[in-house]
């Protein structure tokens, strides 16, 4: 059992979905495509893990929804209490930004704006994500519970670190073109930015 094996499995506990709908949601978390997903859904499905059903649609082929079995939801639970490793990052940004201090002032706030547009972006989207959720809420409160609330926390999650990013962008900038301070006497403070 590969992770992706496991984030498929997990997801599958919200909800039954389709292939197409795994994908979309798994691509929240971490990139794949339909080549890598399908090949492992069929494997979980032979080892009776996930269960594959079919949905008529008029006029197009059967939907195939997979469904997390009694025996799925067991090895995801061993997974979900195992100990989790280290994330691996692989971010161009942050990369950039290490660099930073060598790079010309039209560059450093080229960089800047590109982030600072980024995460903008993020926020707005975090927040139509939380009003889309409140309402499945509203339409659907008992069986949407389960399968809304992980979405929720992460959600509201990347909403506040993007927010976070906003006053660290901030704050890198103003140092920057700060040239009479040693940087090292202005430490990034949240306590003090949120007052």
């Amino acid at each position: 059992m590969n992770k992706l094996s496991y984030g498929l499995l997990s997801l599958l506990s919200t909800e039954p979905m389709s292939g197409y709908d795994l994908t979309q949601k798994l691509n929240k978390f971490w990139r794949s495509t339909h080549s890598a997903i399908y090949p492992i859904l069929s494997k979980l499905e032979e080892e009776g893990y996930i269960q594959l059903t079919l949905k008529k649609q008029s006029g197009k082929p059967d939907k195939k929804i997979y469904n997390l079995t009694v025996k799925g939801n067991e090895l995801l639970h061993d997974w979900f209490i195992s100990e989790t490793n280290e994330e691996v990052t692989r971010d161009e940004m942050t990369l950039k930004l290490y660099c930073i201090k060598f790079m010309d002032e039209e560059a450093v706030e080229k960089l800047l704006n590109e982030l600072e547009t980024k995460v903008n972006k993020r926020i707005e989207q975090s927040k139509e994500s939380i009003e889309k959720i409140k309402l499945k809420f509203k339409e659907n409160p008992e069986t949407a519970k389960s399968s809304l609330f992980g979405a929720y926390i992460l959600t509201q999650r990347n909403l506040n670190v993007a927010k976070l990013n906003l006053q660290w962008c901030e704050w890198v900038r103003n140092l920057y073109e700060n040239k009479e301070l040693n940087f090292l006497e202005e430490d990034f403070n949240l306590d003090r930015m949120m007052n």
